[in-house]
């Protein structure tokens, strides 16, 4: 039988003709074509029997023999190379199965709470997804001119690595603002950038935690921070919050976690300030327990009454706060920047970890965003979003109170970056969720974020991704979707 029959070659493709034809010989060695032949075609015979250049099967013998395939012998031809058994591929091939890994316990962990993809819909005309930004806002040609300034001066910089513990400009540049503006009581020393805030929170769940030690978590709350702690072994107990947050009152008396994870300058989702008095009880609670707690401040800076509040960090005399910021929602998603105030004794050993993690985030990236923040492009980009982002607020919440007066409930704090809504008596998420997408809305369910099932029907609407006018309209839309549902409800019961 002729090997080379059913052999077939593109000439408009992009790979080489070489290429191809060395693709085909490697795989007729792997399934041992050549039988007991160990001998190839010389190159002027299997050039003329494939129609191509002489020079095109000789590319190919020699990228075999770069990769040990072949052999090359002077004078006498190109061999299969003989430590190579006639075939590389087991006779029996269809009766193989694919690998089946055998996972560790963190990664039979990480297999339990992977969450599908399932196909995303088509995306609808007004989305209220949260966590988004308003393109037009941000000052990009700074930006763009603050890349430029060390891309075209600075070599050294972009010919070594940086600093595992971040840029040392940008660190001093945030412990200024953190404790000017944050009430963080914090030293450069203390910030450590990282790739997100998903990075810091691994870090300190393997740093801190033993498989089953308990971590208390706000219910609704983040749920990936909740999800990263059991994969790490941790046992979760949900504290569940109330439209001033964390109910430290209802920490139960029999527990025993070393370590809370809290936002508490604007809870998420739900909405809500923790209060000084709370805030003091944390504290305590953590004294008494040795423990620590991990404030989570995801979006401080944006309040739109008043001055942000200060960080629960800096009530804490004895280190007993771990302090958690990004960069994600006040310049863009895709810098994938945060950073962490930690205490003094944990600053080595979360470096010496994150050093066998990563080498450290992007020098450059960090070089640009330090001169943006020294330059006071900032501070001025904040004001700018409290305005924009408090409007767009304003407009959500008044469209909500008239479209929708008395049949939802939401937590009216002047902050962040959505509002989460309860829905009305006999109104599901699943069926808002749906009815509203066919009027071309998107919304999204507050279920996930619930560690206590079954949850209050709610849903979550961000507004920092649309226009006024389209909030207002996505708004009016919803409404009709939300009303007809309640009446469909009521008729039901009657």
């Amino acid at each position: 039988m002729n090997t080379f029959q059913n052999w077939t070659f593109d000439r408009q493709s992009q790979t080489p003709l070489y290429l191809q034809l060395y693709q085909q010989l490697r795989e007729a060695i792997l399934h041992g074509d050549f039988g007991s032949r160990r001998r190839l075609p010389p190159s002027r015979v299997l050039a003329d029997e494939l129609k191509l250049a002489r020079v095109t099967v000789a590319q190919a013998y020699d990228q075999l023999a770069a990769e040990g395939f072949v052999v090359q012998r002077l004078g006498a031809g190109t061999f299969i190379a003989p430590q190579l058994p006639l075939s590389l591929v087991a006779e029996t091939q269809a009766e193989l199965r694919p690998f089946q890994p055998k996972f560790s316990s963190w990664g039979e962990r990480v297999r339990q709470t992977a969450v599908s993809n399932p196909a995303k819909p088509a995306k609808p005309e007004i989305d209220f997804g949260f966590g988004r930004s308003f393109p037009h806002i941000f000052p990009y040609d700074i930006w763009r001119k603050l890349l430029a300034r060390y891309l075209s001066t600075d070599d050294a910089m972009l010919s070594r690595y940086g600093s595992v513990a971040g840029f040392l400009p940008l660190r001093e540049a945030l412990a200024d603002y953190l404790t000017r503006w944050r009430g963080v009581v914090c030293t450069a020393e203390q910030v450590v950038i990282v790739n997100g805030a998903q990075q810091a929170l691994d870090i300190l769940a393997r740093l801190l935690l033993e498989p089953g030690e308990e971590v208390l978590v706000e219910t609704p709350g983040y749920a990936d921070a909740a999800a990263l702690f059991a994969l790490n072994g941790a046992r979760l107990t949900a504290v569940p919050v109330d439209n001033s947050g964390f109910r430290v009152d209802k920490i139960p008396a029999s527990s025993q976690a070393r370590l809370a994870f809290v936002t508490p300058s604007n809870q998420f989702p739900h909405g809500g300030t923790l209060p000084l008095t709370r805030r003091l009880a944390l504290l305590q609670w953590a004294q008494q327990h040795d423990a620590l707690i991990i404030e989570d401040d995801y979006d401080g800076e944006l309040r739109y009454d008043g001055r942000p509040l200060a960080a629960l960090q800096g009530l804490s005399a004895d280190e007993r706060v771990i302090y958690l910021g990004t960069f994600s929602k006040v310049l863009f998603p895709a810098l994938r920047l945060s950073y962490v105030v930690l205490p003094t004794g944990l600053v080595r050993p979360f470096v010496q970890a994150k050093r066998l993690i990563d080498r450290g985030a992007p020098t450059l990236t960090q070089a640009a965003v330090a001169d943006f923040m020294l330059e006071g492009h900032f501070e001025r980009h904040l004001r700018h979003l409290r305005q924009a982002y408090g409007l767009r607020r304003e407009t959500l919440v008044a469209a909500l109170q008239t479209g929708l007066p008395g049949l939802v409930r939401l937590a009216d704090e002047p902050a962040g970056l959505h509002v989460m809504l309860y829905l009305p008596e006999g109104v599901g998420e699943t069926a808002v969720i749906a009815a509203a997408a066919d009027v071309g809305v998107g919304i999204y369910p507050a279920a996930p974020y619930f560690l206590n099932q079954p949850s209050p029907p709610a849903i979550l609407l961000g507004f920092s991704g649309l226009s006024e006018p389209e909030i207002a309209e996505g708004v009016a839309r919803l409404g009709g979707v939300i009303t007809t549902l309640v009446e469909e409800f009521s008729r039901g019961r009657g």
